[in-house]
């Protein structure tokens, strides 16, 4: 017996040896609803950090995943089939509810009272009897809770929900960075060079919980970068291919020059200055045309920044680009002009459409249709090349900012040609007729300031001041020019000369009036003979003494020097009866104690002699 011990004992220490066969592991603790809940919000944290989904979000997104992940595992015919249209998946339903401090968690089915011979299904259907065991106030129509025992659920559940639970979080985190990059679309944003590709023309740049791809179309031809680079780019486009999102950034593009203007010039944040086009060929040349509300303020001026410190700021990240920044007119012809520079346009060749008011080009270029009018330009003798630019760059964006066809000629090659155009100063006096209503306006004011020159004309007609209280009586307020309906022929009759005629003339009073000119000191020839007696011119001839009454009395006109001219005689104012009037020689008898008052150009050399008396 001793013997067979010893071998059963020795038979046991070999099978306690001997190496165990590989099994199941042992079962892991059972679920019962319970949460480590400083576990859980740190947890809530992290991914809250990782993503741009809120804490409210997460909790959210894990309370739709235990939902689901319950479903599929109570239902798995139903739930996991996805092509499944059978009407019992909108009807079974459950719940999940979470204590305040995240400590515990519950499972509810949900299920509608029913009369116990109208149930269907009990998956999501209650008769009133078992209904009434769980709430004692229940109803038929009511909804009720059932709780579940969640010690009941398994591995799979749980792993069901972590795999829902990632999916939906990766989802919720694509749509919140696209909405955070999506109202940035447009705007200049900054990253970080991570990689450079193996070609070395193409980056990739982080921003953050994006990525995004600088490829070499979409850069300028002179940037180099290097791991951790911080690079200014321009966000074209989000998309939604890649998680997370992958943005679509460029530097090659117009619209980033022309949100590097935008940050550099206060002016046109505040709408000031506004940037009305833009045309570029990255790392060669860029045109911009400006315009500005306000007419005290120079568009140009503003973009370029005193000792060009604005413009300098734009130059510095485009590198050797050159940036022509051109005002902005409304005239096609104008842009044109304006679009060409830096070389000075002499003249052009253009539509007559573009000096006319009615037609807009802004309209007609919105049309596929649309073909660009042909415009040649006509440039200084050796000012060809700046036209074109470097490769022809110059004239490629001077026509896409016009939207205009243009070619360049100097002004041999024009006048060889025989062509034909408008000289600058030429289209700009068209530009300015292209508004009537301002050039009506204008008309409108010279007519009054003319009409208002012509009544004071009329005013200082007469030559003396007695004759004022009569201009005086005609009603200038009332802008009737009724001094020109007074007959001009008449002001002699009313000159104060007349009434301090001497009595020698009193007949030459009496005798007709003459029709005169409208001046009354213009001669007019008289063909009426005169009716003063042979004895007065000769009581008068004989008044004269000396060889003054053969002098000739003409005006000498001197500076700061008055002279007094010997007085005409009586003789010289008969003599000049055949030239002037009756009223005359009264004037020019009054004339012998005003002197001053009266002097003429009469050439008395032809009366020095008794033969034209004697005649007479």
């Amino acid at each position: 017996m001793s013997e067979e011990n010893e071998v059963l004992e020795e038979v046991e220490e070999a099978v306690k040896a001997a190496p165990k066969k590989r099994g199941y592991k042992s079962a892991s603790k059972p679920i019962t609803g319970k949460i480590k809940s400083d576990d859980f919000t740190a947890a809530i944290g992290d991914i809250q950090k990782d993503s741009y989904v809120s804490g409210e979000q997460v909790a959210e997104i894990l309370t739709q995943t235990m939902q689901q992940a319950y479903l599929e595992w109570s239902y798995p015919g139903l739930f996991k089939d996805k092509d499944s249209e059978d009407p019992a998946k909108e009807l079974i339903k459950c719940e999940i509810d979470f204590s305040n401090s995240y400590s515990k968690f519950t499972i509810y089915d949900i299920k509608t009272v029913t009369d116990e011979d109208d149930i269907v299904d009990d998956a999501y259907q209650i008769s009133l009897e078992d209904a009434q065991e769980i709430k004692p106030s229940a109803k038929l129509g009511d909804t009720i809770k059932i709780k579940f025992d969640v010690t009941k659920l398994d591995k799979t559940y749980v792993r069901r929900v972590k795999q829902l639970f990632q999916s939906k979080l990766k989802e919720a985190s694509k749509s919140a960075i696209l909405s955070v990059y999506q109202d940035k679309i447009g705007e200049l944003i900054e990253g970080t060079v991570n990689r450079i590709e193996q070609d070395g023309n193409s980056y990739e740049v982080s921003f953050g919980k994006a990525q995004g791809f600088l490829r070499k179309n979409n850069k300028m031809p002179g940037d180099r970068f290097v791991v951790g680079e911080r690079v200014l780019v321009h966000l074209s486009d989000v998309s939604d291919r890649s998680n997370p999102p992958s943005l679509v950034v460029s530097r090659s593009s117009k619209e980033f020059v022309q949100k590097l203007l935008e940050r550099a010039v206060p002016e046109i944040q505040e709408g000031v200055v506004s940037i009305k086009a833009i045309e570029r060929e990255p790392g060669k040349r860029t045109k911009i045309f400006v315009d500005s509300i306000n007419p005290n303020i120079d568009p140009v001026g503003t973009c370029i920044g005193p000792e060009s410190s604005r413009i300098r700021s734009v130059l510095n990240e485009i590198g050797s680009e050159k940036v022509d920044v051109v005002r902005f007119y409304m005239n096609k012809a104008m842009q044109v002009v304006e679009a060409m520079k830096p070389a000075t346009v002499i003249g052009l060749t253009c539509p007559e459409d573009f000096f006319d008011a009615n037609v807009h080009y802004e309209e007609l270029e919105l049309d596929r249709d649309y073909e660009y009018p042909k415009i040649t330009v006509v440039v200084n003798n050796g000012n060809q090349g700046v036209a074109i630019g470097s490769g022809g760059v110059n004239v490629r964006l001077a026509s896409r900012i016009t939207h205009c066809t243009i070619s360049v000629l100097q002004a041999d090659d024009a006048i060889a040609s025989n062509l034909k155009y408008l000289m600058i100063s030429d289209v700009e006096k068209l530009v300015k007729g292209m508004n009537p209503d301002a050039v009506l306006e204008e008309e409108v004011v010279l007519d009054e300031e003319d009409d208002v020159e012509e009544i004071h004309d009329e005013e200082v007609v007469p030559t003396t001041p007695e004759v004022a209280p009569v201009v005086q009586e005609t009603p200038v307020e009332k802008e009737e020019v009724k001094v020109e309906e007074t007959p001009v022929v008449e002001e002699p009759v009313i000159d104060p000369v007349k009434a301090a005629k001497e009595e020698t003339i009193a007949k030459a009073a009496e005798a007709s009036k003459p029709v005169v000119e409208e001046k009354p000191v213009e001669h007019v020839e008289i063909k009426n003979k005169p009716r003063i007696s042979l004895e007065e011119l000769e009581q008068a001839i004989s008044s004269k003494k000396g060889p003054s009454e053969t002098k000739s009395y003409k005006k000498k006109w001197k500076k700061n020097d008055e002279e007094k001219s010997v007085a005409p005689s009586k003789a010289s104012k008969v003599e000049a009866m055949p030239i002037y009037t009756e009223e005359e020689l009264a004037q020019m008898e009054e004339a012998d104690d005003n002197y001053d008052n009266y002097e003429d150009d009469l050439d008395l050399d032809q009366y020095d002699s008794d033969e034209y008396y004697d005649n007479n």
